[in-house]
């Protein structure tokens, strides 16, 4: 039997007439087709109907938006950028934010994933080595319904104008994290901190205050702190000096040569210490920084040793028999930390942002608590590090040690010393001194203590006497 060959089946030829009857209907059916398509391609589009709409053309994405946000005098100021495959409902979750100051130039990421994701109504910021949570007072509606994320593909820059309610809200971010920064446009267009400051007249005059009421008020005063007041007074007299800053790099000189505790926390910044002291050219603005923060800080901790330390005396009163040596050196340690302000919650530690302690965490948290820089407690918290404990507790004793008259001394047995301490707890440990003349050179670190105890410095007049071993 004949067959026919068709395309991917095959026919019988006993059924010739059904063959050619199937193949007649599918020709027509194609060539109706093909007619209508040629129509349709000839037919012209009716006057007042919009042309189909072309697809954008994506093959030049721009996926990081500069924003820039006008003040209330019109001027713009490039505040960052935004990178637009990270939105989520209309909201950029990723920023970077970029800032002039004195000190140079900052940077902060901003990450809102937790508050698009509705996990929390906070803010991740990293600034250098420094992490924060800023807490937003809501949900940042006014950025997200910007259209940020709606802007054409070749878009690479945006405008916030003055006063929008997304400018505020990013702007109230930034006012959080760092609130000892006015932030303004500089000249060149940029965002700017300004850090305040008082001037040279205004720090001379409470230099001269603090100096007449140590030498009035206080029948002891701690070295540590008569010895920041003195640098303080030093840095003072060779800034103003004209004679092209051969004072001031005298000044630093002393600055390289000093024990840390016994600088102001200021004058122990890097940042602060490279831009005045190896910078060609000083700026004046940031040596009234640093002397500012230094006055600050020593009217603080001068108010801290009149209001919580106590003047007591130490005796030691050992039987002769029992003495080995005449001399010996007392050691006192504290054992509770009532000093620095206690967090009402444990796992965040509330802490900001300045341009002169910057990825400093340990001398900024010290800065909060004597009032020399803002906080927002209930705003900005320091996101929690293996190195945040070991600040507050370097934090504590740093404060301690500032207004404390003496922690470690020589006594003689069958004397007594006079002391100024915070009021608390202290651990003492008694070590021989080595030789028999109490000005030979020892190291009191290889001598394992002959006695160690505990004290209570917490009565009015306190008066320790150590009677035996």
């Amino acid at each position: 039997m004949k067959q026919w060959i068709w395309p991917f089946k095959k026919f019988p030829s006993s059924n010739q007439a059904s063959t050619f009857k199937t193949r007649a209907a599918v020709a027509g059916i194609l060539g109706g087709i093909v007619i209508l398509g040629c129509q349709n391609l000839m037919r012209p589009t009716p006057s007042g109907s919009a042309p189909a709409m072309a697809m954008e053309d994506k093959s030049h994405i721009v996926a990081s938006i500069k924003v820039y946000i006008q003040d209330a005098n019109q001027k713009e100021a490039y505040v960052g950028e935004f990178d637009r495959t990270t939105c989520v409902d209309g909201l950029p979750t990723l920023w970077v934010t970029s800032f002039n100051s004195l000190f140079g130039q900052h940077h902060f990421d901003f990450d809102f994933t937790a508050i698009a994701d509705h996990k929390s109504n906070s803010v991740n910021i990293k600034a250098g080595q420094e992490h924060f949570q800023v807490l937003a007072d809501a949900y940042p509606k006014a950025i997200a319904g910007q259209g940020l994320c709606d802007l054409p593909f070749r878009t690479d820059s945006t405008h916030l104008p003055a006063n929008s309610e997304a400018g505020k809200e990013l702007m109230s971010l930034l006012a959080a994290v760092a609130p000892d920064c006015l932030f303004q446009t500089d000249k060149d267009g940029k965002l700017e901190c300004a850090i305040g400051h008082a001037n040279e007249q205004s720090i001379r005059s409470r230099l001269d205050q603090l100096t007449k009421n140590m030498s009035t008020k206080w029948n002891h005063q701690p070295y540590l702190l008569i010895r920041r007041l003195t640098l303080t007074k030093q840095l003072l007299e060779a800034s103003v000096q004209n004679d092209d800053l051969k004072s001031v790099h005298k000044f630093c000189r002393i600055l390289e040569f000093s024990l840390p505790n016994e600088l102001p926390l200021s004058f122990r910044s890097k940042t602060w210490q490279t831009k005045v002291c190896h910078d060609k050219k000083m700026d004046n603005d940031l040596v009234l920084v640093g002397l500012d923060h230094a006055v600050r800080e020593i009217e603080s901790l001068a108010n801290r040793i009149e209001d919580t330390s106590l003047i007591g005396t130490f005796t030691l009163a050992v039987p002769r028999d029992k003495s080995p040596v005449k001399e010996y050196w007392i050691t006192l340690q504290p054992l509770d930390l009532p000093i620095l302000v206690k967090s009402e919650n444990p796992i965040l530690n509330a802490c900001v942002w300045h341009p002169l302690f910057a990825d400093q965490v340990d001398k900024a948290l010290i800065a909060m608590d004597l009032g020399q820089i803002l906080s927002t407690s209930n705003k900005s918290f320091c996101t929690p590090i293996p190195d945040l404990t070991k600040a507050k507790k370097d934090s504590d004793n740093y404060i301690r040690t500032s207004i404390a008259s003496e922690m470690e001394f020589p006594i003689v047995n069958g004397q007594s010393k006079q002391l100024r301490l915070p009021t608390g707890d202290y651990k003492f440990s008694i070590t021989q001194l080595n030789g028999p003349f109490s000005e030979e050179m020892f190291t009191t670190e290889e001598i394992i203590p002959i006695s160690i105890g505990q004290v209570s410095w917490k009565t009015n007049r306190p008066h320790l006497i150590i009677k035996n071993w």
